[in-house]
Formats: structure tokens, sequence, C-alpha cells
């Protein structure tokens, strides 16, 4: 077989169709990242961590709380997580602050004006407005109020210190 025809009915009213080449190499890839994917449902070992969403929101739901004053000693290996760690932290930085020379230099250049073109691309900077809930001055004016509709929320901190 040489390839597929993959044809689409869009919005219920819009046909298209398109000739896929056959590609072996993307079929053997595919074939053995299935395959690593079913052995961790056999096993019923979750994948490796990586820096994904899909990561950050299973740590979350499978460790919801900590044990409040409860320490333990990390295995060696992290200490090259944490080389790792404080050298994304620099890039970052420094990526960060070009980011926002850039910004600031652009925001300058559109002054009081909302819209701005360069090219084939469209700067926007607009004002926005806000209306928010003043909780402490609720909950100093209407303390039985503010208790009736709040609500605590929780979520883990994560940070890095020198130890003491």
């Amino acid at each position: 077989m040489k390839g597929a025809y993959i044809a689409v009915l869009i919005g219920g009213n819009t046909f298209k169709w398109k000739f896929i080449q056959r590609d072996e190499e993307l079929i053997a890839m595919l074939v053995k990242l299935e395959t690593d994917f079913w052995n961790h449902v056999k096993d019923r070992t979750p994948p490796p961590l990586d820096g994904s969403d899909a990561s950050m929101k299973f740590l979350s739901e499978r460790f919801p709380d900590s044990i409040p004053k409860f320490q333990i000693t990390l295995p060696d290996t992290a200490a090259e997580l944490l080389l790792q760690y404080d050298q994304a932290c620099e890039q970052l930085e420094s990526l960060t602050e070009r980011k926002q020379k850039a910004e600031n230099l652009l925001k300058q250049m559109l002054g009081d004006n909302e819209v701005g073109t360069s090219g084939d691309r469209v700067i926007t900077w607009k004002s926005v407005f806000q209306e928010r809930l003043d909780s402490k001055t609720l909950k100093a004016e209407h303390p039985t109020l503010y208790k009736k509709y709040s609500s605590k929320t929780s979520y883990r901190r994560f940070s890095i210190k020198a130890a003491v």
C-alpha cells in the first residue's frame, strides 16, 4: 500500500480530502510509542515524567496535600536536577528580560495608539477594565456575607532555597 485517502466533513457541509503517503519510519515510531504506552498500562506504572502540563497535573492529583513538617533526604540524583533547574532559571530570567525589553520598546513606539503594524504582524496595546470584589472591605464591613460566600482552596507551592 502506497498511502491512504483521508476524507473529512467540516461543519457538516465542507468536504475535504487528501492523499497521505505511507511513511514506514513514522509507522515504526508510532508502533514503538503505542507499545511503550501499552506496557505501562499492563504493568500499572505511570509513564516517565516530563515537562508537560499533563505531568504537572498528574503530580498535583497524585500528591494533593503535603504532610506538614515532614522532611526527607532526597537521593543523590536530586543534585543534578537542581543544577538543571538553576540553569533553566538563569536562562529563563535572561530570556524574560530580553522579551520584556522588546515589548517595552514596542509599547514606546505605540505610545497612546492601540494598534500598530509591522510587515505582516499586528501589535496591540489595549486598555482593559475589570471589576473586582474588594474582599478585605467585604470581610471588614459584612463578615457574615464574606464567610457565606468565601471558599478555601489549596495547592502546593514549590520552592528551592539554600539550607540553613
